[in-house]
């Protein structure tokens, strides 16, 4: 009966006064603080887990992106040099190399020997990865060097700056082939053969003229710097600046010849041999490129 009179009582206050309301809302201002520091530590690890996964999520985007721009960089290297070779009609000479495709390969420098006698870095990948001496290594600029040993997990490549290394170039407004050697500094290509009264220029773009087989014609090598044609020279001494990134960085591009699917046609394989005028066919007895080019 007690129990009975309480509930009248209160359904009369409520029904008059709104007690219960009130007395509930102040219940749930008292208890809020409660649930907060009982939900702190949930909340918490969300946001932990949930800023890593972000960071994760724009790292492994970011890395993405930087690889995409990377490719995308080495494809377009050889954009001038293709407009090049168009306006001179270079298909007539170099049909057999235009057709050829390249994939690529990422890598990572691990470490780096700028030692004045040898310009060597090391990459990450290695016979493991289907790497053969030989392969051209570049940068999102330009030319770097040539793999030279191959280990299991990690491969050395020397540099173009290397003492000891050649490599068969052009220049890129004439066609005008030579050799570019390095210094021993990673700031200056030499170029030595290059005929004293030939159209050569300040700023002139030198390319790899495609010439041994080591590396694909077309991919940017350094700018021409300075041109001493001094009287008595037989040839002008030709000072080129590396375009690649020889001394800093740590992405690399690693080119592979593709052979392409006789099954599939391939638009960039030219159609039937067009006849070569004598007059435009290369010499025959031209000096083979150096060992290390």
């Amino acid at each position: 009966m007690m129990y009975g009179l309480l509930a009248v009582v209160l359904m009369a206050m409520d029904h008059r006064g709104q007690y219960v309301p009130r007395f509930r809302s102040l219940a749930g201002h008292l208890v809020e603080p409660v649930h907060y520091v009982v939900e702190w530590p949930v909340r918490a690890l969300r946001g932990v887990f949930g800023y890593l996964q972000s960071t994760q999520a724009l790292r492994r985007e970011n890395a993405a992106l930087q690889r995409d721009l990377l490719q995308q960089k080495a494809s377009l290297q050889r954009l001038d040099a293709m407009m090049e070779e168009n306006t001179r009609l270079r298909t007539l000479l170099e049909g057999a190399s235009s057709g050829r495709r390249f994939e690529f390969q990422f890598a990572e420098m691990i470490e780096v020997d700028l030692d004045p006698f040898s310009h060597k870095v090391i990459i990450d990948h290695g016979r493991d990865r289907g790497i053969v001496s030989g392969q051209a290594v570049i940068d999102g600029a330009g030319i770097m060097g040539q793999v030279e040993d191959v280990f299991q997990g990690q491969s050395t490549v020397r540099l173009i700056s290397d003492p000891n290394h050649a490599l068969p170039v052009q220049i890129n407004r004439t066609g005008l082939r030579t050799v570019a050697f390095g210094t021993g500094d990673t700031a200056h290509l030499s170029m030595p053969a290059v005929p004293r009264e030939a159209d050569v220029r300040i700023g002139d773009l030198v390319v790899t003229s495609g010439l041994g087989g080591r590396f694909p014609s077309g991919y940017p090598v350094a700018i021409v710097a300075s041109i001493d044609r001094r009287e008595g020279l037989t040839f002008a001494q030709v000072m080129a600046v590396p375009i690649a990134a020889l001394d800093r960085g740590r992405e690399v591009l690693l080119l592979k010849s593709v052979a392409p699917d006789p099954a599939v046609p391939d638009p960039a394989v030219p159609g039937p041999a067009t006849p070569v005028p004598a007059t435009m066919a290369p010499a025959a007895s031209e000096a083979a490129p150096p060992a290390h080019e």
